[in-house]
């Protein structure tokens, strides 16, 4: 293909017609061990020499052998079929396919990993920058690692999110507050950046399923750690409009934005809640604790800090409304984003008051108003690496990385969501289970909800300043 752009779209506009693939099939599980059949130094020598990225050496590259090259790579994948994005281990689990071990086998085919250094991780400094769940899908997942690359793989990368002059761009303004602006860092011109050309990436993609697509790469400084550079994260969540029930968007749009801040979400989250701080007491009535009153530092594990929360936009898919719902923050906790929407969407039925939200936001008390929505409709949209010391971009994927996982989003993810979503009627029996018994949170009555507002607001009048 003449450009990453084009392959990528073609991919991605065929992939809705085709008949599922059976994911574990693709992905043999054999022993990917380095061979012992050689001396390892003689071994190492050959294949660093013409390995790196089969196919693509140009004339003059075989008097030159491949560097090894700290990289980050932008990759995207239909999440349905895998165990998730992480490998446990460098080898896979049998019968339990991920996503990095579809990514890994095409790496190592393309000669951009060496069998030698397949296993353990390390080798590679395989950095993943997120997690996410089985069945969830990503349009801008990342990674970073030591790859094998030719000079001629390679062409300059010019940022496109900060000029010469160090302005900042209008859009990373939110990540600034509430913080005053920082002088730029001083110190020496960064080195110049490489990317990976049109070539490199599709011959990597022509070792991939069709359901993982890598859309570009880029060389990163010696330190870079994908995870802990991280600065931001945003997900999608694809829900049908008919699913707010009589609640309008715009109202709709509102509750989302409650979470929007730094608040505590013990009460929105799996497995944050302590154990064993029993029930806070108020005038003759009393409710259960699920964190220690007495103590803020303590449960600094507690907050989040979301920067955007609401409905993004909508799109028809199926002939059917659908509203894209946009979640930016700075890290999450397990289950977070869902359990998010799961309460959105039974305060928009009318199974939950919606002050209660920010009560459950702000207080250590166990507040179960959060059920669990189906993870069929999230996906990873996109991750930043903002220095906010320097003012500027730690990592910037080339424009036509972007374009091109903008392209598999709207051609393939999409409409895979809205599909999986009507044909596995998760979302009507969520919804179901919602109004009937709550999702297995608690239902509670209009006295209890009225009980709970006395709780808290004797604790919020108990507790020392600078505590909860």
């Amino acid at each position: 293909p003449s450009s990453a752009v084009a392959a990528c779209s073609s991919n991605a506009a065929t992939e809705t017609t085709m008949h599922a693939i059976t994911v574990t099939a693709l992905l043999p599980w054999t022993s990917f061990a380095a061979p012992r059949s050689a001396p390892r130094c003689r071994q190492l020598a050959t294949l660093r020499t013409t390995r790196p990225l089969c196919g693509l050496r140009e004339a003059g590259d075989e008097a030159h052998s491949s560097k090894k090259r700290h990289m980050a790579l932008m990759f995207g994948f239909r999440g349905t079929g895998f165990y998730g994005l992480q490998s446990q281990s460098a080898e896979g689990t049998p019968g339990q396919p991920t996503v990095s071990d579809a990514l890994r086998r095409a790496l190592l085919d393309a000669g951009a990993v060496l069998p030698s250094n397949f296993s353990p991780l390390t080798r590679t400094k395989w950095t993943l920058a997120s997690r996410t769940d089985k069945g969830v899908h990503a349009a801008r997942a990342a990674v970073s690692l030591k790859m094998e690359t030719l000079d001629s793989q390679l062409e300059p990368l010019l940022s496109p999110l900060l000029d010469t002059s160090g302005t900042l761009p209008g859009q990373f303004e939110p990540l600034l507050s509430p913080l005053e602006p920082a002088e730029r860092a001083a110190g020496p011109p960064p080195q110049p950046r490489l990317a990976l050309t049109a070539a490199a990436v599709a011959e990597i993609n022509s070792h991939l399923p069709p359901e993982v697509r890598l859309f570009g790469g880029c060389t990163v400084r010696k330190s870079f750690h994908c995870r802990e550079c991280a600065s931001s994260r945003s997900y999608e969540y694809l829900l049908p409009a008919s699913a707010l029930g009589g609640m309008g968007v715009a109202e709709f749009d509102a509750v989302l934005s409650t979470f929007e801040g730094s608040h505590k979400v013990h009460n929105f989250c799996s497995g944050l809640r302590g154990k064993g701080w029993g029930c806070w007491e108020h005038d003759g009535e009393s409710w259960p604790l699920a964190l220690d009153p007495s103590r803020r530092q303590g449960a600094a594990f507690a907050y989040r800090s979301v920067l955007f929360c609401g409905v993004h936009r909508s799109v028809v898919l199926r002939g059917q409304e659908h509203l894209v719902l946009r979640i930016a923050g700075v890290s999450f906790m397990l289950h977070q984003i869902r359990h998010m929407i799961g309460t959105a969407l039974a305060i928009a039925h009318g199974l939950v008051p919606r002050d209660t939200l920010a009560l459950a936001l702000r207080s250590p008390l166990q507040v179960d108003i959060s059920p669990l929505a189906p993870g069929a409709g999230l996906l990873l949209d996109e991750i930043r690496w903002f220095d906010l010391g320097k003012r500027a971009e730690d990592l910037a994927f080339p424009p036509s990385a972007h374009a091109a996982a903008e392209a598999f989003k709207e051609a393939s993810l999409y409409p895979h969501i809205a599909e999986r979503l009507a044909s596995e009627e998760s979302l009507e029996r969520f919804l179901g289970r919602m109004r009937d018994s709550f999702g297995g949170a608690k239902h509670y009555s209009a006295a209890d909800y009225a009980r709970l507002r006395r709780v808290n607001a004797g604790l919020a009048e108990a507790t020392l300043p600078g505590h909860f």
